[in-house]
């Protein structure tokens, strides 16, 4: 994937800089004045034999990701590094993105408490006149924040922790130079192993062991401080030195786009043809807006599995009369029309799918790129699309959060001292049009409460008494009917003025038709069932009966799992389809353990998963996953990064994936609490785990009790 058409930008522009002799060189000999702690002030510079090594090689690697090959000087005096950093200057004069490497010798000016770069031919740090035989860099910072571009300093050298003071003076808006540092301000950088770091981590970057998400356009820097500082604490491991600490300027919530993502996906037109996940995945965070979680509303309103492919049809079956109910509600005028729509019911009874295809089907941009996949939905269900939607998946979020990302989906004007569920609700109820917004999985926020109470109820009770509309916007809200938990949202539901659906109010012979119907749709997409209709359909009926009979609840999602079972099982009697069904696994950990149990099941499956089980908030990240898995190996081995990676997609079907916020690496989680439960009891697996909940079925009838969907 990487290669020639990199997403850099024509004016990409890079320096590396490397000393490694100098005309004041230290002889090098032992004396009983040497101290292993190089002092402030120096007479004579040690030669750094690893430098013209390290420069090149960190060179060498920034051509990989970047547009074009950057310069790199090796031994100059400090009038050429005057030159082209006069140079670099002038080239992004006019705005643009600059990379500077500096490896050598640094130490702190006397009383200016500025960081000094020593050139090949700086005098001594204690003469009168070393302020101008080297590369100052407060003196440099200054300028850079004078123009129109910005740098990114890579910095090591000893006492580099300086070089980050002076930008903690620059806002955020105004900042224009962020600096990377080998070590603390009182401490020395050792044996360039922050540039061998850097030179590593850029070449991961570009082998794509970075696990940098592919919507990501450019590396997030706080993700790139934190690979080299790893890397570099690798290396002093290794040999046996203390740990060097990489220090830099603060990094966080800025949009920097210095280094770009060579796995980044820029072709719309194969976007469009949703081929499979991650191109829908790009268009998107790429043309909607990264905080729409297009996993969980894409394979709910399909009802497959988008993890492993986004084909152009859609599933959704058994909640036609309910989505009736919606589509009429959101064609209500704003006088007549209720605001508040909740959808409630048990996990996996279809809240979510309902939700989807709302969102799908109304959302400006998504309904262009999903128009093949929704089209499998009749007309007169379809919800026309609306010119402003926010979606909120909002699993494991606080109300700040909620708040930043419907503002943000709706492209409100950020305020000067930011956001508040106050303030969105005014600026909400201020647009010229009413929005649409869609929270899905409200009881499984962090701050569910306050939610409800401080954003959702006073957006649905707001009225714009300056003549405007009656209501500030349609507001459609997904939860659990956990109503001692969320009282007011309750009672603002059993409203008359106001809109319920409640899915646990289901007709069982319609649901039982619904489930035959989804599954014989997806056996039609199986190749073992492509040319059986007759047996297609006799396989359907049976397992459609027989989960409605036995699921407690979360039927749908367990008709989608079982689906995987009975195209392995291929019945083509009836007596085989009656064993097929009397070992139908109808819970979610006896579907995992049913798969995990084969014999081309791969070795590291269950140690990623488990290690998946015990992640928090919205995943973990691929190195992660390796760090932690071998607790759950039988060898306590160490996989590699090929190893993650093939378990990662071979268990595909039970992960989701979201974006770091901070970091932009792809997160991994698994799909239900119930996986979670079981894998934390069962983190090894062995001949208990099956065994166990399949004689559960026989004798208590298959998944019985309720569970929770995370």
């Amino acid at each position: 994937m990487a290669g020639d058409d990199l997403p850099g930008k024509a004016e990409d522009l890079a320096v590396v800089l490397s000393m490694s002799k100098f005309q004041l060189a230290h002889t090098g000999e032992d004396s009983e004045d040497d101290d292993q702690e190089d002092p402030q002030e120096r007479s004579t510079w040690e030669e750094l034999k690893f430098a013209e090594h390290l420069g090149g090689l960190v060179a060498e690697r920034l051509s990989g990701v970047l547009a074009g090959p950057p310069d790199h000087l090796h031994n100059p005096d400090h009038s050429a590094v005057a030159r082209r950093m006069e140079r670099l200057l002038s080239d992004i004069t006019e705005g643009g993105d600059a990379i500077v490497h500096v490896l050598s010798h640094g130490f702190i000016l006397r009383g200016a408490k500025d960081l000094c770069v020593v050139a090949t031919d700086s005098l001594p740090s204690d003469h009168r006149l070393v302020a101008q035989s080297v590369f100052r860099i407060h003196e440099f910072l200054t300028k850079v924040d004078m123009g129109f571009g910005r740098i990114l300093l890579l910095l090591d050298v000893c006492h580099s922790g300086v070089g980050i003071d002076w930008t903690r003076e620059i806002t955020f808006p105004d900042r224009r130079a962020f600096v990377i540092a080998a070590c603390p301000s009182d401490e020395q950088a050792w044996e360039g192993r922050f540039s061998q770091a850097v030179s590593d981590v850029l070449k991961g970057l570009a082998q794509g062991h970075s696990e940098i998400h592919p919507s990501e356009r450019f590396v997030r820097l706080t993700w790139f401080k934190d690979a080299v500082h790893k890397r570099v604490q690798q290396l002093s491991t290794d040999a046996g030195h203390p740990v060097q600490e990489v220090v830099s300027s603060d990094l966080y919530g800025l949009a920097t786009e210095f280094l770009p993502n060579p796995w980044f996906r820029e072709d719309l037109s194969a976007v469009l043809k949703l081929k499979n996940y991650w191109d829908l995945q790009d268009f998107i965070v790429g043309s909607v807006h990264p905080s729409l979680d297009v996993d969980h509303y894409m394979s709910r309103a399909s009802g497959r599995d988008t993890a492993q492919q986004a084909q152009s049809t859609c599933h959704f079956k058994g909640r036609e009369a309910e989505l009736e109910r919606i589509r009429a509600w959101l064609e209500e005028g704003a006088e007549e029309g209720a605001t508040l729509c909740v959808v409630t019911g048990s996990p996996g009874v279809g809240k979510s799918a309902l939700l989807g295809v709302v969102v799908c089907c109304a959302h400006p941009q998504l309904v262009k790129g999903l128009r093949p996949v929704m089209q499998s939905i009749p007309q007169k269900l379809r919800p026309d699309p609306r010119s402003r939607v926010a979606a909120v998946h909002a699993r494991g979020m606080v109300l700040s959060q909620v708040v930043d990302t419907v503002a943000a989906q709706l492209d409100l004007p950020l305020p000067p001292e930011g956001w508040t569920a106050q303030k969105l609700v005014d600026a909400v109820a201020g647009l010229a049009e009413e929005p649409l917004i869609v929270v899905d999985a409200l009881d499984e926020a962090m701050e569910s409460v306050q939610i409800s109470v401080e954003l959702l109820l006073p957006l649905a009770n707001r009225e714009d008494r300056g003549g405007g509309r009656r209501r500030a916007c349609q507001l459609l809200v997904g939860v659990r009917p956990y109503w001692d938990k969320l009282p007011q949202l309750a009672e603002a539901a059993g409203d008359a003025r106001q809109l319920l659906v409640n899915l646990d109010a289901v007709d069982r012979a319609g649901l039982r038709e619904a489930l035959s119907d989804y599954i014989n749709e997806m056996l039609s997409d199986t190749d073992t069932y492509l040319t059986r209709g007759k047996e297609r359909r006799m396989v359907a009926e049976g397992a459609a009966e027989h989960i409605e009979r036995h699921a407690a609840g979360g039927e749908f999602l367990k008709a989608q799992l079982s689906v995987r079972y009975l195209e392995a099982a291929a019945p083509v009697t009836k007596a085989e389809l009656e064993r097929a069904l009397s070992g139908l696994p109808l819970t979610f950990a006896a579907l995992l353990e049913t798969q995990l149990s084969e014999e081309r099941t791969h070795p590291w499956a269950r140690p990623v998963l488990a290690a998946l089980a015990f992640s928090a908030g919205s995943g973990m990240p691929a190195d992660r996953i390796a760090d932690v898995a071998p607790e759950f190996h039988p060898r306590k081995a160490h996989p590699t990064r090929a190893d993650v990676r093939s378990a990662l997609d071979h268990v595909a079907f039970y992960l989701r994936h979201d974006v770091d916020p901070t970091h932009g690496t792809t997160l991994y989680r698994l799909f239900h609490q119930e996986l979670v439960d079981h894998l934390r009891s069962h983190p090894r697996g062995g001949p208990g785990p099956l065994a166990g909940l399949l004689s559960d079925q026989r004798e208590g009838g298959p998944g019985a009790g309720p569970v929770r969907a995370s």
